[in-house]
């Protein structure tokens, strides 16, 4: 399995602080790796980083071996790499359906266009409509996104984030606030929406981060410890003490 993201001696430094220090890590084609870590790990920063939002101190990133570390977000992203935040980023006051739209006119090459004239295009709303029945939101593609539950919100932001066309997605605690109903069809529908694209998620819930990842890797002040399989870092005794702490004894 060759690598589609690759991160070669990444640094990050805030004035004196040094968020992340000299960070390697490998994300494999059609992979789901999930990057776990205690608060204030950097977990958040390395995602900056890697999309765009942040600047590189030192090292490089590299995506499908094209170094990206010097672009900036709207360009990585139109190369195929996109993700979502932790504070749900809807358009409120937009139906579901036009969000979804606009996610997509990057991938159809329509830019900015007028709503519409986007509203008579055939195939955008095909694609529309079958990313809609995908995230199980069909039912509401007209009502403003605004009115949605909290899970439903945020169903539709992973909608927009694939909606680009990209084929490496980025998640950010994306079942973070929800029930554990709400979680389990989280999970759910992330599993169905990373087929055949390459999945990297930061999640605090253990349970969907073993349910959900083919490889994890555990940040830990700016440094990756270990990165392995989920069995593999459950029984790692340096995650154990640095992490997972009473997690291996439930």
């Amino acid at each position: 399995m060759t690598d589609i993201l690759k991160l070669l001696n990444v640094s990050k430094s805030f004035g004196p602080a040094q968020i992340i220090k000299n960070l390697n890590l490998n994300i494999k084609k059609g992979e789901r790796h999930a990057i776990i870590g205690p608060n204030g790990a950097g977990k958040s920063t390395l995602f900056h980083l890697i999309t765009g939002h942040h600047k590189l101190t030192a090292g490089k990133i590299l995506l499908e071996n094209e170094e990206i570390s010097s672009l900036d977000t709207h360009t990585i992203s139109r190369k195929g790499l996109a993700r979502s935040f932790q504070v749900t980023n809807i358009f409120p006051r937009m139906t579901v359906a036009e969000n979804i739209r606009c996610g997509m006119l990057w991938s159809k090459n329509l830019k900015y266009s007028i709503f519409r004239l986007v509203d008579k295009d055939k195939n955008l709303n095909d694609s529309t409509n079958d990313l809609l029945n995908q995230l199980s939101l069909r039912h509401c593609a007209h009502i403003p996104a605004g009115l949605l539950s909290y899970a439903d919100q945020r169903s539709l932001e992973i909608g927009i984030t694939i909606a680009s066309g990209a084929n490496t997605i980025m998640l950010d605690e994306p079942t973070s606030g929800m029930s554990n109903s709400e979680t389990a069809r989280a999970v759910t529908l992330i599993k169905k929406i990373s087929e055949k694209r390459t999945l990297v998620i930061v999640e605090h819930d253990m349970g969907v981060v073993f349910d959900l990842a083919d490889r994890i890797s555990v940040l830990v002040y700016g440094e990756i410890i270990c990165t392995d399989t989920p069995e593999k870092v459950r029984e790692n005794q340096a995650v154990q003490e640095a992490y997972l702490g009473t997690e291996r004894n439930r």
